[in-house]
């Protein structure tokens, strides 16, 4: 009676030791992301800021309309949408940024889902119809509507592909455009990046004209506040998509035993 025992404790301690692993394995993946998105928007945008900045302040109110045209052609064509959203957290500030960008996806997401279902069809069909979990999302996504749709805009899916899957899918329309408030915290977590991001150039630049000290304006707290709010909001994305994850495939396991 005493071999299974020790052969239970033996087997467990492999697992746990495994399950820390992967807890570390996935943080240190989410810091490179983080930095990776840091140095995108050190190399490929903070040269040319004080260009947008003056561009944007000169078209006034045609400055987030611009950006929203750039948004719905640029991310139509598979041009990553966290990029764009990094940009509107430099440009327009963390909280105008999360409006332009939540309005940007939602007019993207209601664009695609146009052209999807009603020109590229039979085309896209095509080209996803090999792949069984796919097939198994499209049934889902019609027998749940509304929640498995919120769940696959909080998951970490691709935004555009995730969009003409659906499409092309059985889903409904308002289902599908009500769904698209499920974006709002993967929006949050990247406006901030872009909005801590150029905050943080600013604060290199005003540090070195003050010789090292932190500017009149503003102070260690704040600098703390705005940086550990950054933690926060990605590993509150991170455990909601998680969340997302676990039950979308909970979800199309189930659609994918029923018979059709």
């Amino acid at each position: 009676m005493c071999e299974p025992s020790r052969e239970i404790d033996i087997d467990t301690e492999p697992d746990h030791r495994r399950s820390w692993w992967g807890v570390v394995i996935k943080f240190i993946a989410i810091l490179a992301l983080v930095g990776g998105l840091f140095l995108l928007f050190h190399y490929a945008l903070q040269p040319y800021m004080s260009e947008l900045e003056e561009f944007m302040r000169e078209l006034g109110a045609w400055g987030p309309l611009l950006y929203i045209a750039v948004f719905l052609i640029a991310t139509s064509i598979f041009i990553p949408e966290s990029i764009i959203a990094i940009a509107a957290g430099a440009i327009f500030g963390l909280w105008m940024g999360l409006l332009w960008v939540v309005v940007a996806c939602t007019i993207t997401a209601v664009f695609i889902f146009a052209i999807g279902r009603h020109f590229l069809r039979e085309r896209v069909e095509v080209i996803l119809g090999g792949h069984p979990k796919i097939k198994a999302i499209d049934k889902a996504a019609s027998d749940a509507g509304f929640r498995l749709m919120v769940l696959l805009r909080l998951s970490p899916l691709n935004y555009t592909l995730l969009g003409y899957l659906l499409a092309v899918s059985r889903a409904r329309f308002k289902p599908y455009f009500l769904a698209c408030f499920g974006m709002i915290p993967g929006n949050f977590s990247t406006v901030y990046i872009g909005f801590a991001a150029k905050h943080a150039a600013d604060l290199a630049q005003g540090m070195e004209d003050c010789g090292g000290k932190l500017p009149s304006n503003t102070s260690l707290t704040r600098e703390l506040t705005i940086f550990i709010g950054l933690g926060a909001a990605i590993l509150a994305t991170v455990v909601v998509a998680r969340i997302a994850m676990r039950e979308i495939r909970k979800a199309t396991k189930e659609a994918s035993e029923v018979p059709s």
